[in-house]
């Protein structure tokens, strides 16, 4: 007689959805690490692409199932340093880094695995003491693991030598970015009845989506540049606004996990 083992509780809130999505992240991050060595690099830089989706898409499910626990806020972390730190790391420094003099590429290819440990850790600390918040403190590591792997896609498919000496800048810029205390947007919520500036995200996220599918090597670049910029561009307006009304906008300080 067969009789089938129950999952405990604990058991099941490692297998669900959500991080089966993680788990796809993670792989499309590994996959891009092979494919960067076997030097298939716009398939290494678009597999960084889709391992964002997974991580995008993980998240929602898991808030939308009730699913939301630490264990898949700690894979996905986890994972995120593969996909958008590792995998990003290794294609720019094939791409380009390796030409550089060796201590200065390699020192260079180490920032996005550094910092996206950095950006993550920090993040993680915070969710957990905090909640989700509906926007990042410095540049999500998903988005820069994007960044350059984009870059890398324009450059193989308009070869401007351009594009490569921009990926050479754009490593320490955005590395320094995931560790920065500017506030950039998150997705914006998928709601008729939303209204002011998540409407006009809303819309925003819908024109840029169509455009990709039309021009997918082309508009990706640009629009992660334009996120960049407009994260900058907000905090600096900000800073100005407060400084006008005589007040200094606090750093948040980091919660005390101690009690």
């Amino acid at each position: 007689m067969n009789i089938k083992k129950k999952r405990t509780p604990r058991q099941r809130t490692y297998i669900n959805v959500p991080n089966l999505f993680t788990a796809l992240n993670i792989f499309c991050g590994f996959l891009s690490v092979l494919q960067t060595i076997e030097g298939n690099y716009t398939t290494a830089a678009w597999l960084i692409f889709f391992a964002a989706v997974f991580d995008a898409l993980d998240g929602r499910i898991a808030r939308a199932t009730g699913q939301s626990n630490e264990f898949g806020l700690q894979m996905d972390s986890l994972g995120d340093v593969i996909s958008s730190g590792l995998a990003p790391a290794v294609l720019v420094y094939t791409v380009q880094l390796k030409s550089l003099h060796p201590p200065v590429g390699l020192i260079l290819a180490f920032f996005p695995v550094l910092f996206a440990a950095f950006r993550l850790a920090r993040f993680n600390v915070f969710t957990l003491s905090e909640g989700k918040k509906s926007d990042y403190l410095g540049l999500p590591a998903p988005m820069a693991g994007v960044t350059l792997a984009s870059c890398v896609i324009l450059y193989q498919s308009v070869q401007w030598d351009l594009l490569l000496r921009m990926l050479v800048g754009l490593v320490p810029v955005v590395s320094l970015l995931m560790a920065s205390t500017i506030h950039y947007e998150g997705m914006p919520r998928f709601s008729i009845r939303e209204k002011g500036f998540n409407r006009l995200k809303l819309i925003l996220f819908f024109v840029i989506t169509a455009l990709f599918l039309i021009y997918p090597d082309y508009v990706l670049f640009p629009v992660m540049i334009f996120y960049i910029l407009a994260g900058i561009g907000r905090s600096v307006f900000s800073l100005m606004r407060n400084e006008d009304d005589g007040e200094i906008t606090p750093i948040p300080k980091e919660p005390d996990l101690k009690s």
